[in-house]
């Protein structure tokens, strides 16, 4: 009985000698604590750190730009691409471009050894001109916030959108696909976009004025380059994001639409925040788009290049613009039409018959009711009618 008590308290005498040894010797009990706050401070960091890791990964995938790719040097006109952010720099990958017919010529390193010049972003990427070996200029534009497509689907709706061909559609040279990099190639436009020709640089006493017959011409040109999508794409927005600043203009002041054909790649979250076509009143009714609702972008277009006025449904990032449908219905309402036109345009003070037939053909298109807007077809025939008007009274 009594061994057996003895063994009983055994562990609790060994864990008091412990205690005193421990107690005895302060620097081992210092270095004690020290470890067990350290244990601690380690076990916190790690969980600190997942939190963090998975919040970014649940992110990225909400966002449509999991897996950022890798910033590559780029340096600014004539030494390389620049390198503003991470996300700006183009990234040099294995693999190679698909080339339209009339593309080729040269190849991804050849793209990232260019000299080339940031021209800005625009609702899903950066564009940069490259200036390739025997001075050819191209464009290069990165995809941002494409959707989870696969390489198969992304070539596929590429090559779709090579195959359109027409005088007033920029054409793809090439394009580029890899799990993290989407690239777009075309020729270079040398007169900018319709954008900045209509509200670019107006004070400067060098530039060149935007005459009626210029943008009788813009308007005519980009009408059919919009009636050749209508009619050969299935997509119910066959352009989706038609404004002024994706109208390019060659060196004769031809315009050539271009970012046509994106909203099957692009996520429906991030296209309704940066389309325009989603701006449109339908959309904001019923949550609706349709073609018509393309025939309301180019009707806001025409309001834009006849008044000179910015339209707030369509100015590029830190532009203010006004609610130009509304403006000029009231100047019709009100009888002082003459005044909406922009006097740049024109020659003798007072608007033509032409100026009258665009502005009453851009309100048409702008209806409210899509059912009552004219399909894409007949607003260039309408716009056919002004351009043969107005070479007749020239010729009288």
């Amino acid at each position: 009985m009594h061994s057996a008590h003895h063994h009983y308290h055994l562990p609790l005498l060994l864990l008091l000698t412990f205690g005193r040894v421990v107690a005895a010797d302060s620097q081992l009990k210092t270095l004690l604590v020290a470890i067990f706050l350290i244990v601690d401070a380690l076990v916190l960091l790690i969980l600190l750190w997942t939190i963090y890791a998975f919040c970014r990964r649940l992110k990225a995938k909400e966002t449509g730009t999991e897996n950022p790719p890798p910033a590559v040097e780029a340096i600014e006109k004539g030494e390389g691409m620049r390198r503003d952010e991470e996300e700006d720099a183009v990234v040099q990958e294995p693999g190679k471009i698909t080339f339209a017919k009339d593309g080729g010529g040269f190849g991804l390193e050849d793209l990232l050894k260019a000299s080339a010049e940031g021209l800005g972003k625009g609702s899903f990427g950066s564009c940069y001109k490259a200036t390739l070996d025997g001075a050819r200029m191209v464009v290069v534009k990165r995809l941002r916030g494409v959707g989870p497509v696969t390489e198969e689907e992304f070539l596929k709706h590429m090559k779709s959108l090579s195959a359109m061909e027409h005088p007033n559609l920029m054409p793809l040279l090439g394009y580029y696909f890899s799990t993290t990099e989407k690239l777009v190639i075309s020729n270079y436009a040398c007169r900018g976009n319709l954008f900045d020709r209509i509200h670019g640089g107006r004070r400067r006493a060098d530039r060149t004025p935007f005459t009626w017959s210029s943008r009788l011409q813009v308007a005519q040109g980009v009408a059919q380059g919009m009636e050749f999508l209508h009619l050969n794409m299935r997509s119910s927005v066959p352009h989706g994001n038609l404004k002024a600043s994706n109208v390019l203009l060659d060196e004769n002041d031809n315009p050539l639409v271009c970012d046509h054909g994106l909203v099957p790649l692009i996520p429906a979250s991030l296209a309704v925040h940066r389309m325009v076509c989603y701006k449109s009143p339908e959309y904001q009714h019923n949550r609706s788009v349709s073609r018509k609702t393309d025939v309301w972008s180019y009707g806001c277009l025409l309001l834009e290049l006849i008044t000179g006025r910015v339209a707030a449904n369509t100015t590029p990032g830190g532009v203010r613009g006004g609610e130009l449908c509304h403006w000029v219905n009231r100047a019709v309402r009100e009888e002082w039409t003459g005044e909406v036109f922009d006097a740049e345009m024109l020659v003798q003070k007072r608007a033509t018959s032409g100026m009258i037939m665009l502005l009453k053909l851009a309100l048409w298109c702008c209806e409210q009711s899509p059912e009552k807007r004219p399909e894409m077809a007949e607003v260039a025939r309408e716009v056919e009618r002004v351009t043969a008007g107005e070479a007749d009274e020239e010729d009288d």
